[in-house]
């Protein structure tokens, strides 16, 4: 093996560790979250934390490299204005202003960098481009993936079917997990996300 090779593999299985080569047949089953389709569009929140609890209708939609969600309740004013792109993470909350600048492996923990994070994954294709690596774990298959957002580390458990079941989410103090149920767990955070009544969509 070459020294280009070698650098070329050691790249791809970096913050990988356990994971072995991708089999075709996997890479050829895969599929996305359902829960995907949720974005953009418009959904409901429901979520508990020290700062923020209630439900919320959320507001996604995307615009040039990024993606913008917004969260209303039922009266009064928006109560989360987030905005991802390839440079920034910008969330705007009443009475407080966060902005993390890529690279975000040293961020500032925040909500709104929590649900960059999974907007990006959710918007993210699953293609067989961005697995870094494959493992067995408890009966399922795992991936490693390229982080959508470019850092951190994102592994996907997949259902028979090839669907992402789960991915679990990690970025400097973040780490979280989010289930096809739309179920999100953190540190001091649960949230779920789900579609909106058919009357009120």
């Amino acid at each position: 093996m070459g020294a280009r090779s070698l650098v070329v593999v050691t790249a791809l299985f970096a913050g990988c560790a356990g994971f072995h080569a991708p089999r075709a047949e996997t890479l050829a089953s895969l599929r996305p979250m359902p829960l995907a389709t949720l974005v953009p569009g418009r959904f409901e929140v429901e979520i508990e934390t020290p700062g923020l609890t209630g439900t919320f209708d959320a507001v996604s939609a995307v615009f040039g490299r990024g993606v913008r969600m917004q969260w209303f309740p039922d009266v009064g004013g928006k109560v989360l204005d987030l905005r991802v792109d390839a440079d920034a993470v910008v969330a705007d909350l009443p009475g407080h202003h966060y902005e993390a600048k890529a690279p975000l492996e040293a961020a500032e923990p925040h909500l709104g960098l929590v649900f960059a994070i999974v907007l990006a994954e959710l918007l993210a294709p699953v293609t067989p481009e961005r697995v870094r690596g494959e493992r067995s774990c408890d009966g399922a298959t795992e991936l490693c993936l390229l982080p959508a957002l470019g850092a951190g580390s994102v592994v996907a458990r997949l259902a028979t079917d090839g669907s992402v079941a789960s991915y679990r989410l990690r970025l400097g103090w973040i780490d979280c997990t989010l289930d096809a149920e739309g179920t999100l767990r953190g540190r001091d955070c649960v949230a779920r996300l789900r579609r909106m009544p058919a009357d009120e969509r």
